[in-house]
């Protein structure tokens, strides 16, 4: 009986992973302009999701800070923007 569990889980991650791989593909074949639709339609969703919670008396909801990563990522390029030469 675990097997048959264990063989159902692996079958549920393949699938999961094959349509994840599958929704990259479809956004990286977008247009920059239908890209930009998404993530303005995104933040349109967002600010009215925010907007429900304030009227429903809750406070503001409070991201969770970026990884370290990230502020990584934005110490290199800002390093790499700052000392190219210009033009």
């Amino acid at each position: 009986m675990a097997r048959e569990w264990a063989d159902l889980i692996d079958k549920q991650v393949r699938f999961h992973n094959q349509l994840e791989a599958e929704e990259i593909l479809r956004l990286r074949a977008l247009s920059m302009r239908q890209r930009g639709e998404l993530l303005e339609s995104a933040c349109a969703a967002a600010a009215e999701f925010c907007r429900s919670r304030l009227a429903a008396g809750l406070r503001e909801p409070q991201p969770d800070p970026w990884p370290d990563s990230t502020w990584e990522f934005l110490k290199e390029h800002a390093v790499r923007v700052r000392t190219r030469p210009t033009p």
